[in-house]
């Protein structure tokens, strides 16, 4: 079965099949199926990408991963490109949604940017590093795709807020005194967590998540001049 057919517009979401627009109460409960069995799709095509990487990523690895068929596969997303796009943004959406509900839950913002930046540096880790690569392959395919471009611009922005928004809290609660802008220190973060996060995804026997997280803890806390001072070895 070819694995390319015409591809709808990005951004426009096609139809459930056999659902009529406006359908109520059965028509529902089937959407809400439809969307769960494409949430599973878009986990198994991250699973698929982290493994064999996105250029030989094709519709039927992705059907044998999720147990969905080819042909439904073609009908949510069109084309393979949409599908690694897709992919790539419900990895990322559900990553930086999980990290700002924890965030949510710590005060203090110095224990804010530990979480960031520990949670950042696991997903890079050899063994498990699911997120991490998946991060690397989306900079790969963003080189050629423009809407992949856009989308992780879009995540190094949303990473970026988060760590400025705790500089900025620790600022106003006289726990910072930086003498760079939170913009400009969460731009110097973000690099070096994916600039060890790189080697940690190729098991360079150097570097370990714990060595790489109190390295640039340490930076951190070197820049910012925190109240409490980051772990040590």
């Amino acid at each position: 079965m070819s694995e390319t057919r015409p591809a709808p517009l990005r951004g426009e979401h096609p139809a459930v099949p056999g659902i009529a627009p406006g359908a109520t109460h059965g028509g529902r409960r089937t959407q809400r199926r439809a969307g769960r069995r494409k949430i599973t799709v878009l986990e198994a095509a991250g699973r698929v990408i982290a493994d064999r990487g996105a250029d030989a990523t094709r519709f039927t690895d992705v059907a044998a991963e999720s147990g969905v068929p080819v042909s439904s596969l073609q009908y949510y997303f069109g084309s393979r490109e949409d599908l690694l796009v897709a992919a790539f943004r419900h990895a990322s959406t559900t990553e930086t949604g999980s990290l700002e509900a924890s965030l949510a839950g710590r005060a203090d913002p110095w224990d804010r940017l530990t979480l960031i930046v520990t949670q950042a540096l696991a997903g890079y880790q050899e063994d498990q590093a699911k997120a991490g690569r998946l991060w690397i392959e989306s900079w790969h395919f963003a080189i050629r795709d423009q809407e992949m471009r856009a989308d992780t611009l879009r995540d190094y922005a949303e990473w970026r807020r988060l760590i400025a928004d705790a500089v900025r809290l620790g600022i106003r609660a006289g726990r910072f005194t930086a003498a760079l802008s939170p913009q400009r220190l969460a731009v110097l973060a973000i690099a070096l967590i994916d600039g060890l996060g790189i080697p940690l995804a190729l098991g360079d026997p150097g570097i370990t998540v714990t060595t790489a997280t109190q390295d640039v803890l340490a930076t951190l806390a070197t820049v910012l001049r925190p109240g409490s001072s980051p772990p040590h070895e």
